[in-house]
């Protein structure tokens, strides 16, 4: 494997805002836990000869000012953290040449490698590797952030700024606001925030919170975990749960979930007890963006994220889109996000920690981005990107966390998997096979009394009991040794990418639509 360097630097100007409490949250756990690898990104898979690491650098380099957060630093000032500008940022630093022999073994090596890495801490903390040399006419582009200084949404914007076809989105200016009000400079009287807020909105709030500190329903695998962890993807057509979606009066991240939970089911093998406890559920931690359009390309964190049930124990998969979609729509109020945001915003950042490393008991909940949207083409010079998949990392005691992302047509999902569950099934391809039957029984099967969701009923029914011990149906046996599964439509026929990827230690608004 070698590495290239650098070339001369570009000057980037911008405002940079006082950081978030989850920004410092992530920088804190990182210093506890010297392993934790907390970054987000993408694996970019571009059609065409690689043109090698000059056009890569000239392109970032022509486009970085698009993002001007990208050029913000880790600082410290007066004993706690600051985001500042780097004065030596040069982007072309942030390009790195792997060339790996020929074959998609070799690609996996090298991603593998890379997710297990650490990214430099004294620069701005993102990478773009270019990974080339497996195939003649395919390679690849892995974007690469702290979450410390990336969200979802950032992550996102990131991709689109260096890779997208089309011009730049312009950064809008920020509000003008009374005395004592907040800048996009700083937190000037968060608690000004609190006011109008609505009284339902902070009592659902506080009413999830006590819910959120009660066990989801977990296993146990009876082996411990590695630490070393892989990568599993598959991919549908965009119309299947769009189409399921439309026909329950739920959203295409609301079918994903509840896909999830089918898959679920189908891949925790029997020997697995759940926990007892009459009707316990299976949660998802799902992120809400905050970032108002004023702070689209600010660096940190503006995202805050809610325990949402997945109806685990739904009588039918249909049945479980329509009750996601009832926990997911008490969420999407703009109520709830001025109570995140406030809590955003005033709570101290030890609590926020308190509250994150809590997170990292495997039975808090799963660990989601929520479906993930790239707005438009992406391509290096011609070459297009042909796919996305979105990387994420695991902390604590979880066994994976997952991702759902919609690029041109196609939703992708992205299951990170410790190493411990390689001979328990491929939940990507279970994943796929779950959303290509909700599409089948609600486009052509007989609907039954499944309807829109009445928006009189917010609330919807209660968690529905299941069995003491249920665990569901065994998963296939046997590990997946691919990266992706293509769902082609009809048949369903799952093409192998030859490409799974394992690291080490290792997310990413409405909730869960960018995060």
């Amino acid at each position: 494997m070698t590495m290239t360097g650098p070339s001369p630097a570009v000057p980037v100007t911008t405002t940079v805002p006082r950081p978030s409490a989850v920004d410092g949250c992530f920088l804190s756990y990182e210093r506890d836990e010297p392993g934790f690898r907390p970054y987000v990104g993408a694996v970019l898979e571009v059609t065409g000869s690689c043109p090698g690491p000059d056009p890569v650098r000239a392109q970032i380099a022509d486009r970085v000012a698009r993002m001007p957060s990208l050029a913000c630093r880790v600082g410290r000032r007066g004993g706690r953290t600051v985001w500042e500008l780097d004065p030596a940022f040069d982007p072309r630093r942030h390009v790195h040449e792997v060339r790996v022999d020929d074959g998609p073994a070799s690609l996996d090596r090298a991603v593998d490698a890379l997710l297990g890495e650490p990214i430099d801490a004294g620069a701005p903390r993102w990478g773009v590797w270019l990974l080339h040399g497996y195939s003649p006419d395919r390679y690849a582009l892995f974007y690469r952030a702290h979450h410390a200084a990336q969200d979802g949404q950032a992550v996102l914007d990131a991709l689109t700024a260096l890779f997208g076809v089309g011009p730049a989105v312009p950064p809008r200016e920020p509000v003008a606001e009374a005395p004592g009000g907040r800048g996009t400079s700083g937190f000037r009287n968060p608690l000004a925030r609190v006011r109008n807020i609505p009284a339902r909105a902070v009592a659902q709030n506080a009413a999830d919170t006590v819910r959120g500190l009660r066990s989801t329903l977990t296993w146990t695998p009876h082996r411990p975990l590695t630490g070393r962890t892989r990568l599993l993807s598959a991919a549908v057509p965009a119309s299947w749960p769009r189409d399921v979606a439309g026909a329950l009066g739920a959203t295409p991240n609301d079918v994903c979930l509840a896909a999830l939970a089918e898959a679920v089911r189908d891949w925790v093998p029997a020997e697995w007890r759940a926990r007892p406890g009459r009707g316990r559920e299976l949660h998802v931690a799902l992120p809400v963006s905050l970032r108002p359009p004023e702070e689209r390309f600010a660096v940190g964190n503006r995202v805050s994220a809610v325990r949402v049930p997945l109806a685990y124990w739904a009588a039918s998969p249909a049945d479980r889109v329509v009750a996601v979609a009832r926990a997911t729509r008490r969420v999407r109020t703009e109520g709830m996000r001025r109570v995140l945001r406030a809590q955003l915003e005033c709570l101290p950042e030890w609590l926020v920690y308190r509250f994150v490393r809590q997170s990292c008991a495997a039975s808090s909940a799963v660990d989601t981005s929520g479906l993930l949207r790239v707005p438009r083409r992406l391509a290096l010079g011609a070459d297009p990107v042909e796919g996305v998949v979105p990387t994420l990392f695991l902390h604590g005691d979880h066994l994976f966390a997952v991702s759902f992302l919609s690029y041109q047509g196609r939703v992708r999902v992205s299951f990170t998997v410790d190493r411990a569950l390689d001979d328990v099934g491929d939940l990507a391809a279970l994943w796929a096979a779950a959303v290509e039957r909700l599409w089948r029984e609600v486009t052509a099967g007989p609907r039954g009394p499944h309807g829109p969701v009445s928006a009189a009923d917010p609330a919807g029914p209660a968690d529905p009991a299941g069995p003491a011990d249920a665990a569901g149906p065994a998963g296939p046996a046997g590990p997946a040794d691919h990266f992706s599964h293509e769902n082609h439509g009809s048949h369903a026929e799952h093409a192998h990418h030859a490409h799974h990827v394992e690291h080490r230690d290792t997310h990413v608004s409405g909730p869960g639509e960018n995060s």
